[in-house]
């Protein structure tokens, strides 16, 4: 028989073990593209999109010809590490905008949103979304072409 008080301690033990091991065992964080994980490589990524990637710079890869559901992607830069993938962002034509911010914001809900005022170019409109895996930036500048980009959280927002 456990006296009551150890019992007492046994189960805030217990408990607080429960509440800790979820955030610390590894898990594989899905990227915003189904079937990509971070930290793949070059080949897993090229199998998975179904096209080749060119080289667009120390690291960074291209992909050309790919949609988002329907939606036309203009450009796909894949950012890759000794770890490989690190972060990839879409180009998008401006006038996807509305309907990939209200798809994120159906999905995540309300994103923290802000207005950049750069001197002597378009004013910045960005947009941030943190799910705990991912954090999501969007960013649209005047005319130019409206980006999505995604790359592994560094904050779950659980622990704030």
């Amino acid at each position: 028989m456990i006296p009551p008080l150890r019992r007492h301690c046994l189960a805030v033990v217990l408990g607080l073990l429960c509440w800790l091991l979820p955030l610390t065992l590894p898990t594989a964080a899905m990227a915003c593209v189904p079937g990509l994980d971070w930290g793949m490589q070059r080949s897993h990524l090229e199998n998975r999109l179904g096209v080749s990637l060119t080289e667009a710079g120390d690291r960074t890869l291209e992909a050309h010809g790919l949609t988002i559901g329907e939606l036309p992607v203009t450009r796909l830069r894949l950012q890759l590490s000794d770890g490989g993938l690190q972060q990839l962002a879409y180009e998008l034509e401006p006038d996807a905008m509305t309907e990939v911010l209200a798809g994120l914001r159906s999905r995540y809900g309300a994103p923290v949103s802000t207005t950049v005022d750069t001197e002597g170019k378009a004013l910045q409109q960005v947009w941030v979304w943190n799910t705990g895996t991912d954090c999501i930036t969007a960013v649209r500048a005047g005319d130019d072409a409206f980006l999505l980009s995604y790359r592994p959280s560094r904050l779950n927002p659980a622990l704030l």
